[in-house]
């Protein structure tokens, strides 16, 4: 089936006889329109419609005419609307990037890797098992910024998660900012069920918006936010003085679960990180209608191809005649 972006571009197509009509019957004190010879050709003016040639190519640029003004009103073929699932949830997965990401106390594959490496690893699985959602991507450091909008383009999401990096949106940690920018993308969303998973390993140390004001908020707009916090927990007997988690603010991440009525999480190793996907992965979803998908194949360039390829016959056939 072949569908057409601009159909009125078809009313068009009596132009050369408008613009013959007109230079027929031009006013009696004014001059006649002038008409380009091709087109007076086309109409059969030049070439008498007895020529069996003349009439040949009288209909080949009626065709290149024709080809030209189907391609002006962009055609694509249909193949057909195919419905996707839906899940009526829309989300907005809010990831930290400062510099405590850095720190190398997961394990991936049997080798020790940092935190962010762990989380893409994890998270990559969790985005690809959404379909039917709608997710969008918050990153933050210093400030926060919207990676990814929220839409059904999971891959989108999924390669602006992979191509993010450590520092890329400075060291400290705007867990307050972070919240109140996926707010504001989920705020006027349709879904009935709208969900943030914000995960930080830090302590919320700068931007303008507090953390529990945003939650508040998130609350008040039926947002639920649901908090990771990420980091190992020091073992008694390694004998190391440092705490790998001294940074971790949970206590401000359960309060942000709290008043959003949402859940804290806390991911130690990539194994409980996995673990707290898959028990996010269970949220509740209610069923809802999705836009179907129309793939659609552009087929200008064939009739711009074609329109080429009639003029050049036609031309062809004017210098055969020119030299007979």
């Amino acid at each position: 089936m072949v569908s057409f972006a601009w159909p009125w571009a078809f009313l068009l197509l009596p132009l050369p006889l408008l613009v013959l009509w007109r230079s027929r019957n031009a006013d009696a004190g004014g001059d006649a329109v002038a008409v380009p010879p091709v087109l007076a050709q086309a109409l059969g003016r030049v070439e008498s419609r007895s020529s069996r040639a003349g009439m040949l190519q009288s209909v080949l640029l009626w065709l290149a005419w024709l080809a030209l003004i189907a391609a002006v009103a962009q055609p694509s073929l249909v193949a057909g609307a195919a419905v996707r699932p839906a899940s009526g949830r829309a989300m907005v997965v809010a990831i930290d990037l400062s510099s405590s990401m850095e720190r190398r106390d997961f394990v991936l594959d049997g080798r020790a890797v940092d935190r962010l490496t762990a989380l893409k690893s994890v998270a990559r699985a969790f985005i690809a098992a959404r379909r039917g959602d709608r997710i969008g991507l918050v990153l933050f450091g210093d400030e926060a910024f919207a990676a990814a909008p929220v839409s059904y383009d999971l891959a989108a999401v999924s390669n602006a998660l992979e191509e993010s990096a450590i520092g890329m949106a400075g060291r400290a940690t705007a867990i307050g900012d972070a919240l109140g920018l996926a707010i504001v993308k989920l705020r006027d969303d349709p879904a009935p069920i709208k969900t943030v998973v914000l995960l930080s390993d830090g302590t919320n140390n700068s931007g303008q918006t507090e953390p529990e004001d945003a939650a508040r908020l998130a609350a008040t707009l039926g947002i639920r936010v649901l908090t990771i916090g990420l980091g190992s927990e020091k073992e008694t007997s390694a004998g190391d003085p440092i705490d790998p988690s001294a940074d971790l603010d949970e206590a401000t991440l359960q309060r942000i679960a709290t008043a959003s009525g949402g859940t804290f999480f806390r991911a130690r190793t990539t194994e409980e990180l996995a673990a707290v996907y898959g028990a996010i992965d269970a949220i509740e979803s209610s069923a809802a209608e999705a836009p179907p998908v129309v793939p659609r194949l552009d087929i200008r360039n064939w009739l711009l191809l074609a329109l080429a390829g009639l003029l050049a016959v036609t031309s062809l056939l004017r210098w055969r005649r020119a030299w007979a």
